[in-house]
């Protein structure tokens, strides 16, 4: 990199006005192949998906509330639903977020408030004091890896409660460990919060202002939604729900969660850890693009993610069949947020969102 502008072997040097200063200041992408500058623009993205990424099923992304790019693999289109695995964590978050905003839960109740059973004599006395911010922040403590139910003596009434016999590893609140189970009981505590059926309660409350209609959660046997994963969503839906964050929380005229938890929870509380290298708010992954903007994103296995990068005033998604060689953040920061930099600020739609209405 020379003064801005990048240079193919000290040979040849890209120039195309006002883009070739915006595109290193805005995405901090080292300098690209010849051939990836050439075919990284939106009107030559959708060949080399197909032709570069057979994995990828679907990007789509939005700048300003405008849907300005839409990819869709063959047999596939924006009514196609995707299973988005632990997309599924930052969706709940959401619906904990507007629990907490109606009175339901507090962040600072521990599972012996929120849990009879966690009181049990044969259950680690320690469970007691996790509370729901160390669920959100997956520092609960419990050991990930142990056998699920090693220590349980007797069979518990219900399939959820084998979580709460798992030894612990860590003081709450003091140590990050990627922890599936752990999600999946804090869907418990929302449901035991809410006294009401928990997919009507995301219907009412979230998916229903967004109009995200086309959806498939799976739930236990006792009715909670399974927390960690099993959500699937078409693109376009990913996108909305990454807006809704950008927009601090509104949707058209209705503040759907509040800005506050929508800050808390797109905020850095600890320094994360496997599997993705970035910070970890409330169920959300943080980090910041190549110069350093912050940005914040919804990731699960297979390369699924909602990424949404506020000062671009940018959602983006992505479904996969399976993980794209380098994984998501390298497909989005190498390939994806070039393409868009080399775009008019002023996008062509091809479809719209609904803006937050206050701030428009």
């Amino acid at each position: 990199m020379v003064n801005g502008v990048c240079f193919w072997q000290l040979r040849r040097k890209w120039c195309v006005g006002l883009a070739s200063i915006l595109l290193p200041l805005l995405i901090g992408s080292p300098c690209l192949t010849e051939g990836q500058l050439n075919s990284g623009t939106l009107a030559h993205l959708s060949s080399q998906l197909a032709e570069q990424y057979p994995a990828v099923r679907s990007v789509v992304f939005a700048r300003h509330g405008c849907v300005e790019f839409e990819y869709y693999r063959v047999g596939l289109n924006a009514q196609s639903l995707l299973p988005v695995h632990s997309i599924t964590k930052s969706v709940l978050s959401i619906l904990i977020g507007i629990a907490l905003d109606k009175g339901y839960l507090r962040v600072d109740k521990t599972l012996s408030e929120l849990l009879p059973e966690a009181l049990s004599p044969t259950v680690d006395p320690r469970v007691r004091d996790i509370t729901l911010r160390d669920l959100l922040t997956m520092t609960s403590g419990f050991d990930s890896g142990a056998p699920f139910g090693a220590k349980v003596t007797a069979p518990p009434r219900e399939m959820w409660e084998w979580t709460l016999y798992r030894p612990i590893q860590y003081k709450p609140g003091t140590q990050f460990d990627y922890d599936d189970d752990s999600v999946n009981l804090l869907s418990v505590v929302l449901a035991r919060a809410l006294q009401q059926d928990s997919k009507s309660f995301v219907e009412q409350n979230l998916f229903g202002p967004l109009e995200i209609a086309n959806y498939d959660w799976r739930a236990d046997g006792e009715g909670h939604l399974i927390g960690a994963t099993t959500l699937s969503l078409t693109a376009r839906d990913m996108v909305k729900l990454g807006q809704l964050y950008l927009q601090r929380g509104r949707w058209g005229d209705e503040q759907v969660v509040s800005s506050e938890y929508v800050a808390a929870s797109s905020a850095k509380h600890n320094d994360g850890g496997p599997p993705v290298r970035a910070a970890y708010g409330y169920l959300w992954w943080v980090t910041r693009t190549s110069t350093g903007l912050h940005a914040f994103f919804a990731a699960g296995t297979g390369s699924q993610i909602i990424y949404v990068v506020p000062e671009l005033d940018l959602v983006l998604a992505v479904a996969s069949l399976a993980s794209i060689p380098g994984g998501s953040m390298r497909f989005v920061n190498d390939l994806l947020l070039p393409a868009i930099a080399l775009e008019p600020i002023s996008p062509t739609c091809v479809g719209h969102l609904k803006l937050d209405k206050s701030s428009h």
